[in-house]
């Protein structure tokens, strides 16, 4: 089980490092789709606190998720807590570059506090019975 989490984390950290390192915002024309989604559904139901800032911060989140899902699940039971650490360091150098070298990027306090939440939730669900069962642990 290690071996295999070891495996999908560094499979899973070069997509990201893809995604967050990408000269411009990901999937642009997406994101536009998902603003004129979001102006029409506000004028008929949904209610203005589901905003685009919210979505792109709570996907923020999940995308560190199975980084420390994954990050558990590869060290030994002593070194767990490390990867909360990790997950910040990794996001806050994530964060610096793409102030540094993206123009097109924008870099964020906010994106470091959710890419850290989301590591900390990925850490937290390798906890529950039935993963640790799974685990070994």
């Amino acid at each position: 089980m290690v071996r295999a989490a070891r495996i999908l984390l560094m499979v899973f950290v070069v997509a990201i490092a893809v995604i967050v390192l990408w000269p411009g915002p990901p999937a642009a024309d997406a994101q536009n789709s998902l603003r004129d989604f979001l102006a029409h559904a506000h004028r008929s139901w949904l209610p203005r606190w589901v905003s685009f800032g919210l979505i792109e911060w709570l996907s923020n989140v999940v995308m560190f998720v199975p980084i420390g899902f994954l990050g558990a699940l590869a060290v030994r039971p002593q070194r767990l807590l490390w990867v909360i650490p990790a997950c910040a360091l990794a996001s806050t150098v994530i964060e610096l570059v793409q102030q540094a070298a993206l123009p097109d990027r924008t870099a964020s306090v906010a994106d470091i506090v959710a890419n850290t939440l989301g590591g900390v939730i990925g850490v937290l669900l390798t906890r529950l019975p039935a993963v640790r069962r799974r685990a070994g642990g």
